[in-house]
């Protein structure tokens, strides 16, 4: 199995209807999780006194299967879980902002099982992981230029690019953990 190890990139999560208030992603910031500055996220994962998640580990076991939490460099502007306010009440993934397009990256090896537009998502991919385990990737601004249905892919490999695309306010990701079809949290799967 082979792994990727982000070296001096932050991780960022953003909240599909939301953006992060004033400092947005933290700049500079070591390999590590943090909530967007200003946000006052109302389903925001517990942080430090940096704003940084708590025991964050890039890397989640789900059924066997390893995958990154946070495949995109930017910060969380919506978690996992109720929220006030926004696109809906129930958020069933997490929000990495990133303030302008950067590349996103499959979350772990497997096969490229859609590509397109879906109602709410706009541009997105999902990637079947194992029997058991997905992982989607929406409001995309582009796609990988050889990506294409039924293709394999390996953890680390990029997919595309963040965007606002679908219900979105804010150029993000929204990432989902899919485990035999329910969405679980990214920051505590497999714990």
């Amino acid at each position: 199995m082979r792994f990727v190890v982000f070296v001096g990139l932050s991780s960022l999560v953003v909240g599909c209807a939301t953006a992060p208030g004033p400092g947005g992603a933290p700049s500079g910031a070591p390999p590590r999780l943090s909530v967007c500055a200003g946000g006052g996220i109302s389903n925001a994962p517990p942080t430090d006194g940096r704003g940084r998640i708590t025991g964050f580990d890039p890397i989640a076991y789900v059924d066997g299967t390893a995958l990154l939490r946070a495949p995109v460099n930017g910060c969380v502007s919506s978690g996992f879980g109720p929220r006030r306010g926004g696109a809906g009440s129930f958020h069933e993934g997490l929000d990495l902002y990133t303030g302008r397009p950067r590349t996103v990256v499959s979350g772990g090896d497997g096969v490229i099982e859609f590509i397109g537009s879906q109602r709410g998502y706009g541009r997105t991919v999902t990637i079947r992981h194992s029997r058991s385990v997905k992982t989607r990737y929406a409001h995309l601004s582009s796609y990988a230029g050889r990506l294409r249905e039924g293709a394999r892919i390996r953890q680390g490999e990029p997919i595309g690019m963040t965007g606002a695309t679908g219900n979105a306010t804010a150029v993000h990701l929204h990432y989902e953990i899919l485990v035999r079809g329910r969405p679980i949290n990214p920051i505590s799967a497999g714990r």
